[in-house]
């Protein structure tokens, strides 16, 4: 298995992994071209951290995140606000009202930083492709992506996940030294979990 940063080439595939790994999810209900939309902002912004593993000379998982959380979400929807509109449309013709107030969610969405915690990068996607689990490509690509981090002078890596019925991933982060930090709820009840990993 090779780790590498990602470029334009990896986005289709990148789609497709996240697709694969996160049946259900409502990006995922958004579509291949919203995913390819939104992982191409972290390939070109300058703040992105975007590495892919790669099998056989195929994308195998990948890890995307950001060590400027704030800026990139607002740069983020300043440049591509109108693509992210269009690439999701077929999901709002589907279900317009619960698509168009999670779209207005995400597109104002800022990274969550904890309160009170400056200096931290956040990991926003790590997806490994479901017929290659258990071979510890989340594992390397998670340790890849903290070296990034601190390569860019950033001390601390956070992310969010679900609470509920994710047994799996979060004994996956409590066993790489990430802390929950905080909980709070989304649409709908779902439980949060925020995680902090001082590197």
């Amino acid at each position: 298995m090779k780790l590498r940063f990602a470029d334009e080439r990896d986005i289709d595939a990148v789609a497709s992994v996240h697709l694969a790994a996160f049946p259900g999810f409502f990006l995922t209900n958004l579509g291949r071209k919203f995913l390819s939309e939104m992982y191409r902002g972290f390939l070109n912004h300058p703040s992105g951290i975007f590495l892919v593993a790669e099998g056989e000379g195929k994308v195998i998982g990948f890890a995307a995140g950001t060590s400027e959380p704030s800026s990139f979400f607002t740069e983020l929807r300043r440049k591509r606000f109108i693509s992210f509109l269009l690439c999701a449309f077929p999901a709002l013709l589907r279900n317009p009202s619960t698509v168009l107030q999670k779209l207005i969610k995400a597109v104002f969405y800022r990274g969550d930083k904890p309160a009170g915690l400056e200096g931290g990068a956040l990991l926003s996607s790590i997806g490994v492709r479901p017929d290659v689990l258990g071979k510890s490509i989340g594992q390397k690509l998670l340790n890849g992506f903290e070296r990034e981090v601190l390569l860019r002078g950033r001390d601390f890596v956070y992310l969010t996940t679900d609470k509920v019925g994710n047994d799996r991933v979060n004994a996956f982060y409590k066993k790489n030294g990430y802390f929950v930090e905080s909980s709070f709820s989304q649409h709908a009840g779902r439980t949060m979990l925020r995680y902090v990993k001082n590197i």
